[in-house]
């Protein structure tokens, strides 16, 4: 997997850039969340205290590196990348794509992707 489209750097334009994620990671982070619900006035109308909750939140999120080479060959050739770049996103948990082939697709919803072809 991954996604060719040209790409600028060192003041040229890489026609066939080949884009590869070479790390992905997720991580799961759970933790306490506290917020004040605001209550309605008492029968006198006077202000009532908010009430506390607290609710478990679980954030499930995806970090991946993406490398950029001249073409598919200097990949294939274990040639130096390029480029290298960080990303991150929330994955759809219950999609029947795993989550490697949503990080492509998420990059394809990225301007800096706009128009890139699967390879």
């Amino acid at each position: 997997m991954a996604l060719t489209k040209s790409f600028e750097k060192f003041g040229s334009t890489f026609a066939d850039a080949y884009h590869n994620i070479s790390d992905l990671r997720y991580n799961v982070h759970e933790y306490e969340r506290t917020t004040l619900v605001e209550q309605e006035p008492d029968e006198d109308g006077n202000p009532v205290m908010p009430v506390a909750t607290t609710t478990w939140q679980k954030d499930l999120i995806a970090n991946f590196t993406l490398k950029t080479y001249v073409d598919a060959a200097a990949r294939t050739g274990h040639k130096e990348a390029i480029s290298q770049s960080e990303y991150k996103f929330t994955p759809d948990w219950e999609s029947s794509d795993n989550v490697l082939a949503q990080a492509y697709t998420y990059l394809k919803t990225l301007d800096a992707f706009d128009g890139a072809v699967d390879a």
